[in-house]
């Protein structure tokens, strides 16, 4: 178990239609490089660069010198601690820039290896705060079986209410207080877009953020991010793709979108993507990240009749849309962010309801790409009997009882980063754990596409393989029906351009 490499990622599956479709779709409130507007074209539509390899783009070029210190070290020699180092393929950390007490082996210097993790614990996203859970729960597995270097894991999760001021206040005083060493999955767009420009400025790893913004995969710029999951822009042209092969051009789509970075990722790539020009959107709501009920944003979408419904939401908005949709007439071919493919966390509550719309139809799709722990399909897979035997060991709960199934699932990726890091010359600190996650090459189990690889500016998207998939309730039971094929698109990313 301790090299199944979990990379459910933010991966831009790009069918021709990389990642990028969101990097110009980013949102008002993002940093710098993601300050475009949510309605202009995605990067991948407009901009031919962004479909071609980062690495043959200046922008994606090592950013050092002739200086020695930015070569890759010769096997079997340390990477300096100092100056320019090039970790992977146009990957090039720049320590000269990292504040003057900057330490690579600040939070493992000691018997423990320090995490941080900023999540919703509360407000209408405290679904996710589970997954820091399941994480704890696997580095506690980890640690009384095979701890990782022979440390301590611990990981310190604090609440945002997925908020990105109090994101913000949580990096910066787990930076002052709690000596972590490096964040892991945090949750939400917003969240790491407001954190990135502090961990990048005082070179703290900021990994697997656990939102699907193409501009994770930015090595070239932003070497001390990467995402973790299946890019948003990748994810709605598939939906469109599959409208347009099932129903033909022109059908008519109705679209709820989230009213930030997340939900605008999903409006700019329906509205800018070659793969969606063909649909006709008849009828479109935002909702406010924090209201209470979609109902009024769901009562002018089902008056529209459209033959499609997108829905860009989350967490306790995705429920809430089953529920309207069943309880009205409107039946159409209905897409739902794949954030919500927890069955227990999101679907228990509106079994019926799903059950319902699969029978008449309307079934509940998503592009997922993991086996989803709970769904019966998989109770005698190894790999998900051994996440509920972890679950039950470590925080007597089980994968019906919430996402605490996803947060064993990111604590793989975790441990294998950790371990690679820690077998390369000068043992685990900061810039190993980069050249680490870089240069992944491993195997998960738990991901529909197992192979999952990156290569610094060359393929800077970890999950690059997923399968649309409709909810049903067969035998009484939750569970995901696969329609089509697997896509796999594994090495074909590059890196965001935008």
């Amino acid at each position: 178990m301790s090299k199944r490499l979990v990379r459910v990622s933010a991966a831009v599956l790009s069918l021709s239609l990389l990642a990028a479709a969101c990097g110009g779709d980013d949102d008002d409130t993002s940093d710098d490089t993601s300050s475009e507007e949510a309605d202009e074209p995605a990067a991948d539509d407009g901009d031919d660069t962004a479909d071609e390899p980062a690495g043959d783009d200046t922008a994606d070029e090592p950013a050092g010198d002739d200086d020695t210190g930015d070569e890759p070290a010769a096997d079997g020699e340390a990477l300096p601690l100092e100056g320019e180092v090039e970790v992977a393929a146009g990957t090039t950390l720049n320590l000269s820039e990292c504040p003057d007490d900057w330490s690579a082996t600040q939070g493992v210097d000691g018997d423990e290896i320090r995490l941080g993790m900023t999540l919703p614990q509360s407000g209408p996203l405290a679904a996710f705060g589970q997954i820091g859970e399941g994480i704890q729960m696997y580095l506690d597995y980890l640690n009384d079986t095979d701890p990782i270097n022979g440390q301590e894991a611990t990981l310190v999760l604090k609440d945002d209410a997925y908020e990105a001021g109090r994101a913000v206040a949580n990096v910066e005083e787990m930076m002052d207080t709690e000596d972590v060493f490096a964040f892991v999955h945090s949750i939400g767009t917003p969240v790491n877009l407001a954190i990135r420009p502090i961990t990048d400025d005082n070179c703290v790893p900021q990994l697997f953020n656990s939102s699907g913004f193409p501009l994770w995969g930015d090595p070239a710029n932003f070497p001390w991010t990467i995402g973790n999951i299946l890019d948003y822009s990748t994810e709605t042209e598939i939906w469109c793709q599959t409208v347009v092969s099932e129903l033909g051009e022109g059908a008519t789509v109705a679209a709820l979108y989230m009213n930030n970075d997340f939900g605008n990722t999903y409006k700019a790539t329906v509205d800018n993507s070659e793969a969606c020009a063909s649909l006709d959107v008849v009828e479109e709501q935002t909702h406010d990240p924090a209201a209470d009920s979609v109902q009024n944003e769901m009562t002018t979408l089902m008056a529209s009749e459209a033959q499609v419904f997108f829905a860009g939401t989350t967490a306790a908005y995705c429920p809430q849309t089953v529920g309207a949709v069943a309880a009205s007439d409107w039946r159409p071919q209905y897409y739902m962010s794949y954030t919500c493919n927890n069955l227990s966390s999101f679907f228990t509550p509106v079994q019926d309801a799903a059950g319902l719309l699969a029978d008449e139809g309307s079934g509940v799709r998503m592009t997922n790409l993991n086996k989803v722990c709970g769904d019966p399909q998989f109770a005698d897979d190894p790999a998900i009997q051994e996440v509920e035997q972890i679950l039950a060991d470590y925080g007597d709960v089980s994968c019906a009882d919430g996402s605490y199934s996803t947060g064993v699932l990111y604590g793989h990726i975790v441990e294998d980063v950790l371990r690679s890091a820690a077998a390369m010359p000068g043992g685990l600190n900061r810039v190993n754990l980069m050249a680490a996650v870089w240069n992944l090459d491993e195997t998960d189990d738990l991901v529909l596409g197992g192979t999952q690889r990156t290569d610094g500016v060359n393929d800077a998207y970890i999950q690059e393989a997923a399968q649309v998939q409709e909810v049903q309730v067969v035998d009484g039971s939750l569970t995901f029906a696969g329609i089509g094929d697997l896509v796999d698109l594994e090495g074909q990313g590059g890196s965001y351009s935008g």
